[in-house]
């Protein structure tokens, strides 16, 4: 895998994913989709990568108009969803038709682990799920890697952890509720090696990464003294022809949550 179309690049998890393929030396066209982030959080992003050689930001126009021959794509539904933009899914002359009229290799979609549940009972969850299938019908090589919380720079105030790094700076925003799955949660930068590591090595299927720990969601939260009632765990999931591959942990907890406060007060306290 030499070439990598990214959509959503200055997403979350697509950032860091964009930042470990560049790191093997991958080259990566990335294309930014409408986003909430403040102008002067998507210039810090920008300054991060954009003097690797190996990037280039380009629009959904330019992708469309292109071959894409032994080129991946990467689509982060992942980040959609954290977002409460998973509403993009629906435009069918936007995310679906490209990914659908390329012939991509391979596809890779990051997917919140909550989709691996046997009772889909959300709006949003209905969307990601007809999404995938009318996908998959289309082409069935296709890389589907579930993500449990992810945390670490970068984090947006969506996720309850980032959330409360901002209260306590004063910066924070009214949280809209628990979205992200509890059962599990991983350090975003070793999650991202493990991904590129997956989408190269591994054929297409169903990838679940989990830490192999347990309560690692509760460990965060009682880190950043977070008392939390509610639960978004897995109960039942869908196992058959999923793979499950443990993410590699290379910092403890509460030295991954430091670097997101760090981060966090150097972003916001400009």
């Amino acid at each position: 895998m030499d070439k990598v179309v990214m959509i959503g690049v200055f997403d979350f998890v697509n950032f860091h994913v964009c930042k470990a393929l560049l790191d093997k030396g991958i080259e990566v066209r990335g294309v930014q989709i409408e986003t909430e982030d403040e102008s002067d959080i998507l210039v810090e992003k920008r300054l991060e990568i954009g003097r690797n050689a190996n990037f280039t930001e380009v629009s959904l126009g330019d992708i469309s108009n292109d071959s894409n021959e032994n080129e991946a794509i990467v689509l982060s539904v992942y980040d959609l969803y954290m977002r409460y933009k998973e509403e993009y899914l629906l435009n069918e002359n936007m995310l679906l038709k490209l990914i659908t009229k390329n012939q991509w290799e391979p596809i890779v979609i990051l997917v919140p682990s909550q989709m691996l549940s046997e009772d889909i009972d959300s709006k949003a969850e209905e969307i990601i799920e007809d999404f995938i299938n009318r996908i998959k019908v289309q082409n069935e090589k296709v890389h589907l890697l579930y993500l449990p919380t992810l945390y670490g720079p970068w984090q947006p105030d969506t996720f309850m952890f980032q959330s409360s790094i901002l209260s306590e700076m004063n910066r924070g925003k009214p949280f809209r509720g628990l979205r992200e799955e509890t059962g599990d949660a991983l350090f975003v930068q070793d999650t991202a090696k493990l991904l590129v590591e997956i989408i190269e090595n591994h054929e297409p299927g169903r990838y679940l990464l989990q830490s192999g720990k347990s309560n690692q969601w509760d460990k965060c939260a009682a880190f950043l003294r977070i008392n939390e009632q509610e639960s978004n765990r897995l109960m039942k999931i869908k196992e058959e022809n999923l793979t499950k591959m443990i993410v590699t942990s290379t910092l403890p907890i509460s030295v991954g949550l430091a670097k997101q406060i760090e981060h966090a007060h150097r972003i916001y306290s400009k």
